[in-house]
């Protein structure tokens, strides 16, 4: 969804890192599986996953824009079954923390938008149902 915010290289690390959220609870389910496919459609033809250390993500993802749409989508990933497992949190959250949005309530923010953006997948989803 936030995809198009990302420069390729970005794209790339986006997507290394929501394979290793996806991996991070060792157990990958067809819900997760689809999201990496949504996700891979996203990106930019050719675009490659790409390893960086989270130690390298700051000078990598120089603005606000683009390191809140990575977390965005690594939140997303780890709610992608609707169960945020704690090692899947726990890597979202050493991301938040080199980008200094640990301290500053914004890593939250960007937890609870996935929460109510999937509420309201799921209201709509009952609408078009009856």
């Amino acid at each position: 969804m936030f995809v198009q915010n990302l420069n390729e290289r970005q794209q790339g690390v986006l997507l290394h890192y929501a394979d290793e959220v996806m991996r991070a609870d060792r157990k990958i389910d067809a819900a997760e599986l689809i999201e990496m496919d949504i996700l891979r459609n996203q990106v930019e033809s050719g675009v490659k996953a790409e390893d960086v250390p989270i130690e390298g993500l700051p000078s990598l993802f120089e603005d606000r824009l683009s390191r809140v749409s990575f977390l965005l989508e690594l939140v997303g990933m780890g709610y992608a079954n609707e169960d945020f497992h704690p090692e899947q949190s726990d890597l979202v959250n050493q991301i938040a923390k080199i980008f200094s949005f640990d301290e500053n309530g914004t890593i939250g923010a960007i937890e609870q938008w996935v929460k109510d953006e999937l509420a309201l997948m799921k209201q709509a989803q009952q609408l078009m149902e009856g």
